[in-house]
């Protein structure tokens, strides 16, 4: 029952690089269209005449991280302290 009032929602996915030190930056993001008419953000949102607000998913769920490729070295930062300082 719980399962059947979730709204679909958009989301973004955010792909990143892992250095051997932990730090991650980011290659590329993007929104992952949820395809509902009952999301504000999506591309098949009910753009008739509705209470929007109250009917439909206004954010996006949390962003989801993906880490698609680990370096063997550290990243400029780290790579360039001496000492670990």
């Amino acid at each position: 029952l719980a399962l059947k009032s979730l709204r679909q929602m958009c989301y973004r996915i955010i792909q990143y690089s892992e250095y051997s030190c932990g730090h991650q930056f980011v290659i590329r993001q993007q929104i992952v269209d949820c395809n509902s008419q009952r999301c504000r953000l999506s591309g098949m949102h009910n753009n008739g005449n509705h209470n929007c607000a109250a009917t439909c998913a206004q954010s996006l769920l949390p962003d989801q991280p993906i880490i698609t490729d680990t370096l063997g070295h550290l990243c400029s930062r780290c790579g360039g302290m001496t000492n670990g300082h």
